[in-house]
């Protein structure tokens, strides 16, 4: 395993990725004890922990104090549920990080504007959020609000707080229900460059227009998978099938 020139932490630190994402540790169990990993390794246990400090940084394990440290669980995103994003994926135990790469007023683009059953060129909020899993760039999210919600939002902390409790708190709207498709498509050079990923590659998006108590839309909101561990699921049943996003590993 040793290789000239990378630090022995980062060789072991890339082993146990290799090693989590062949599935010899499966997502939610426990890694072997440091005192173990270290003997296999032929390390000190401050090496073996600057290693497993990469691995938790990445989002691939979670290190619990007085529990061990844990192959981070495989959260999975159910598309009928309102909840948002982070909230799906904290009540599994996964902490998804939020950078805000921008938040003001915009005028609506005709296709979001059509969607929104609005006149295109009218105020909206445009949020564009980048949402991580560790350090890993995971989905892409352009999010519109139109008026008269838009304004009431643009002093919100979006990187702490949820779109949704946002406008149910200051918008008073009641969120009942949205719709969802799914399609693939290549990465756009623009979104390639915030998240760091080569342009044109295929990536899934995944657009979803949200309805108030009055059947109004009130969210347009186009999320771009770029992590290729996330996937959607299929469930099949004789009355319909059921489908969710999973990101493994």
């Amino acid at each position: 395993m040793a290789r000239a020139g990378i630090a022995k932490y980062r060789q072991i630190g890339q082993d146990l990725a290799a090693r989590i994402g062949r599935g010899e540790f499966q997502p939610g169990t426990p890694l072997p004890s440091q005192a173990l990993l270290s003997r296999e390794y032929g390390v000190t246990l401050m090496t073996l922990r600057q290693a497993l400090g990469l691995l938790e940084t990445d989002g691939l394990i979670a290190q619990l104090p007085g529990r061990g440290t844990y192959v981070t669980p495989v959260p999975t995103l159910d598309l009928r549920s309102l909840n948002s994003l982070a909230e799906d994926l904290r009540q599994q135990g996964v902490e998804l990080a939020t950078v805000v790469l921008g938040c003001r007023l915009r005028a609506l683009p005709a296709g979001v504007a059509a969607a929104l059953d609005r006149l295109r060129g009218e105020p909206a909020l445009r949020l564009e959020r980048l949402r991580r899993i560790g350090r890993r760039p995971a989905v892409h999210q352009v999010s519109w609000v139109p008026a008269p919600w838009c304004e009431a939002l643009l002093d919100v902390d979006f990187e702490a707080a949820s779109l949704y409790r946002s406008l149910e708190q200051h918008g008073r709207l009641a969120i009942v229900r949205a719709t969802e498709s799914l399609r693939a498509r290549a990465l756009p050079a623009a979104i390639a460059t915030a998240v760091g990923k080569p342009a044109g590659r295929p990536v899934l998006v995944a657009e979803r227009i949200t309805y108030d108590a009055r059947n109004l839309p009130i969210v347009h909101d186009l999320a771009t998978i770029v992590d290729d561990s996330i996937s959607v699921l299929a469930q099949r049943a004789h009355r319909g099938t059921e489908l969710s996003w999973a990101a493994n590993g």
